[in-house]
Parts: C-alpha cells; structure tokens; sequence
C-alpha cells in the first residue's frame, strides 16, 4: 500500500547538497502528487541593537532568498504544486516548526552542508530534527563535492545595498554586520562592490551622499565554480578583499580574503 504523501517538507541552503534533497522530494511529489514546501533559513547572527537597520539587513536577505528559492522551483519543480517558505532563526528550531506548521507527511532534507552559519544540515542540526520530527525524515547525502570551490566557502544571500542608498544607511549595514565590503545592486543585479576604503573618504556626508558616488572600481564577479586559489589571485592582485559571486545572472555569495585564507589553511 503508498504512503499517502500529500505535504513534502524540503529545507533547502542553496548548495549541491540541498538541491539534490529538493530533487528527491519533487520525484515523491510527482509520484503520490503532493505539495513541496521549500524552505530556505536566514539565520540570526547580528543582534538588532538598532531595529530600522536590523529590520533593513534581513529584510534584504529575505527578498534575495525567496527570489533564490522561486528559480530553484522553476529549475526543480516543474509541472510541481510547491509552496516557497522564508523562516529567520536556528536552523533546526525553524525546520521542525516548518514541519509542525504545515502538517508535513515527510521530512527530506541533506546531511552534508557547509561550513560556518551556512552549515544548516550538519551533525547536531539533522540528529535534532531526526529525533523530534512528528513525520518520517528521508535524507539524503550526495557525494561530498569539491572543497576548493569558491561555492563551498562563500557566505550565500550576501547583505546588499542599492546604487542610489545613501551611505549613512550603507555604512551602518556594515558596521551591524561587521562586513568591509557590500554588493550593490541595481534592477535586482550586482553592479558594484562597495568597500569600507571606498565611503571612508566621504565621511561627514553620508547623509547627503548616494553609494554610486564611492565606487572607485570596476566590477569583478566570480561563480560558484572558480577554484578558490583563483578568486584569492584576483583578489591579491587587485588589492580587494571580496568578490561577489554570480551564477546564472544572479548574486549568490560573497567570497572574500578570510574566506580564502580558510579553505587554503583547512585540514577538512
């Protein structure tokens, strides 16, 4: 007898990882014609000590995962009932109470993610949900994909800001953040990266002053795929210390020279 599989819940990190999990769970759907609810987790690194600025930073990383989330669905999904889904918080916390919310009849999700804040469905975090899931939980490990990739050590769903945003408003994005760089984009687009170098001359007229006043160089991307060795190259040479990371027309991440420095200096 099937199991009636109506609701797939699929947590989703953008990786290779998770993106072969959203494929399992849209083979089940297509077989018992259920619904996936992707679900994709921001997690909670910066302390809202001022809330305009808190709610503008994760307002921003919310917009730029649901759009993230409606092109994995185009790509993945096709033909599919699915239901995209933005949680901010504790990776495991915000899976489970996905799971409870909608009445989820099955759990599929990865087991091998990345590192850092981006590392959602690595050991305490999938033992948690497989422990206190209320639905079967079906994971799925694709085969550990090549850690000298620019893709594995990015931070995904990068703070932005906008081309015509004023600086005040830009460098207290990075200052709440702790970031030295910041894409800026146009039309949904990366058209620059803003640096703290850059604003530091306009100090005293932030107020009064748009971020495409401080750029002072060319736009550099890489993609998910450069090797890692070659965005430190580009980076050393051009005396920067982040790229953004494009794929498919699309900001995904942010690699910078710490980053860098990790994957070349890690024992993993």
């Amino acid at each position: 007898m099937s199991l009636p599989y109506r609701k797939i819940l699929c947590p989703v990190d953008f990786d290779d990882n998770s993106i072969a999990a959203l494929e399992a769970a849209a083979e089940l759907a297509r077989h018992f014609d259920a619904t996936v609810y992707v679900l994709h987790t921001i997690m909670l690194v910066i302390a809202p000590t001022s809330m305009p600025v808190y709610l503008d930073l994760y307002k921003a990383q919310e917009d730029a995962a649901r759009n993230n989330l409606l092109e994995l669905a185009r790509k993945h999904l096709a033909g599919i009932k699915y239901e995209i889904m933005v949680n901010m918080g504790e990776p495991a916390a915000s899976i489970l109470k996905a799971e409870r919310g909608i009445g989820a009849d099955l759990l599929v999700m990865s087991t091998h993610g990345r590192r850092g804040v981006s590392r959602f469905f690595l050991g305490s975090v999938a033992e948690l949900v497989l422990r206190e899931a209320r639905c079967p939980v079906l994971t799925v490990r694709q085969n550990a994909p090549r850690k000298d990739l620019v893709g594995v050590w990015m931070t995904a769903n990068p703070v932005t800001g906008q081309l015509d945003e004023k600086l005040s408003t830009i460098h207290a994005k990075m200052l709440e953040g702790g970031f030295r760089n910041i894409p800026l984009l146009q039309d949904g687009r990366v058209v620059a990266m803003l640096t703290e170098g850059d604003i530091r001359s306009f100090v005293g007229h932030f107020d009064d002053t748009p971020a495409k006043r401080a750029i002072t160089q060319a736009l550099v991307t890489v993609g998910p795929q450069t090797p890692i060795r070659e965005a430190a190259r580009i980076m050393r040479e051009r005396k920067i210390d982040g790229l953004p990371v494009v794929e498919d027309g699309r900001l995904v991440g942010i690699i910078t020279t710490s980053d860098a420095l990790a994957a070349t200096t890690s024992d993993e």
